[in-house]
């Protein structure tokens, strides 16, 4: 049997690698910016939200999109668009052309995920869905860990603005690579043989029931209805709650409330992000692992998600009040690993909905979770300027993170058999 489905999902990998090394890259080079710029803290939390208020729409938009032209082509628009938009920051004069950069930076990476989605149900067979699309998604990790001490390296030696033409360059090699190994589906790929498109697809017919009867197939409008995909919307939202303010606002928290210097904050930045990328492997492999012993596809990645939400609430909200910063750095650690080990929402969607709404269904639940992305940095921002302190921001997260939990505990119920997809109400 050939392996061509690894080397697609390596390059899926790549690509997320790619973009949370690019879109870290604004947060870790706030201190060099800063100091050139003075924003205040509100003035800087609106900068950083502003990616998410294109990143959100267009993250509906890119599964619409990989559901009508396919996940080859929808990656290469995504990949070149971003790529090509975020040496735009580099020319940035002030907070209004700070905005705009973002936006259009924004706008480019929002498909990502539900492209990264559709890819996954395509390449994979259902009973691997977590494993892969966490593997994948821990290049959204380890992309951090590569890109912050190389960002504080660039920004300390050749500046700040240069720095973001460099990173434009990287996705522009993906893309002819990508272009190259990839298709649509195995079925598409000249050297994938039929052992290899028989493996992927074998419990795949599973996700449409009634293919053969119209009248039986659920509306799409008739899915989105659905409680569990509301309470799979709210979960998402509270987890990307405390990833985009972790990721836009914890750099500057080390430094101003920690006291690390510039030129520690390459190396202890990064430490949580090891956190997280044991999290996600770690989280795909017990999620399937648990999918394989109870049969079912839904239970196990319901309760991961709300025992992990629960545990990051519990360690990220109180961390900031701990006066040892090791001590401080080991709840958030293990936060971080907790956040990322409940990223069962798009496998979760990968299970419920029919298989032609999965790139939809995953921009849907994006979009619903970047709101996040676009409240997180603001308010955090405005009560750090209000109140003088990160403590309240801190504790809001966990706030948040409870609400994702219970959301889920008490909507996402099991369908009756292990791959029931929605049905119309």
């Amino acid at each position: 049997m050939t392996r061509i489905r690894y080397r697609v999902f390596a390059m899926n990998f790549l690509a997320c690698l790619i973009n949370y090394g690019d879109r870290v890259a604004l947060s870790v080079a706030a201190p060099f910016i800063l100091a050139e710029f003075d924003f205040s803290p509100a003035v800087w939390g609106v900068i950083l939200s502003a990616f998410f208020w294109t990143y959100s729409p267009f993250a509906l938009i890119g599964g619409l999109m990989v559901d009508k032209i396919g996940v080859r082509r929808a990656y290469t628009v995504c990949m070149l668009v971003w790529s090509l938009t975020i040496p735009i920051t580099a020319s940035a004069w002030s907070a209004g052309s700070f905005i705009v950069a973002r936006l259009l930076f924004g706008a480019g990476e929002g498909p990502q995920a539900p492209i990264s989605t559709k890819l996954t149900a395509n390449w994979f067979p259902r009973r691997q869905t977590s494993t892969m699309l966490n593997l994948a998604q821990s290049g959204t990790t380890i992309g951090p860990i590569i890109a912050t001490p190389l960002i504080v390296l660039m920004c300390t030696t050749i500046g700040w603005r240069p720095t973001f033409v460099v990173l434009g360059s990287v996705g522009l090699v993906w893309c002819a690579a990508w272009w190259f190994i990839a298709r649509d589906r195995p079925e598409d790929h000249p050297k994938a043989d039929e052992a290899e498109r028989a493996f992927v697809t074998a419990d795949h017919e599973s996700a449409d029931t009634g293919a053969g009867d119209e009248a039986a197939r659920p509306g799409f409008w008739s899915v989105l209805r659905d409680v569990r995909i509301a309470a799979l919307a709210i979960a998402f939202f509270a987890y990307s709650w405390v990833l985009f303010m972790f990721m836009t606002w914890y750099p500057q928290y080390l430094v101003d409330a920690r006291g690390v210097s510039e030129t520690e904050l390459g190396g202890i930045a990064t430490i949580p992000w090891f956190a997280a990328t044991a999290g996600l492997i770690v989280g795909g492999l017990v999620a399937d692992r648990l999918i394989r012993n109870t049969g079912s596809l839904v239970t196990p990645r319901k309760w991961m998600i709300v025992g992990c939400l629960v545990a990051v609430a519990v360690c990220f909200g109180p961390s900031p009040f701990v006066t040892s910063p090791t001590f401080g750095m080991v709840l958030v650690c293990v936060a971080t690993f907790f956040l990322l080990a409940s990223y069962q929402y798009q496998a979760l969607i990968v299970a419920l909905v029919p298989a032609r709404y999965t790139g939809r269904l995953a921009g849907v639940i994006q979009m619903c979770s970047t709101l996040a992305g676009i409240l997180a940095p603001i308010v955090t921002g405005a009560v750090v300027q209000t109140t003088g302190s990160y403590s309240t921001a801190f504790v809001l997260a966990g706030v948040v993170t409870l609400a994702g939990a219970l959301a889920v505990l008490v909507l996402v119920r099991t369908p009756r058999t292990a791959a029931a997809p929605v049905q119309v109400a």
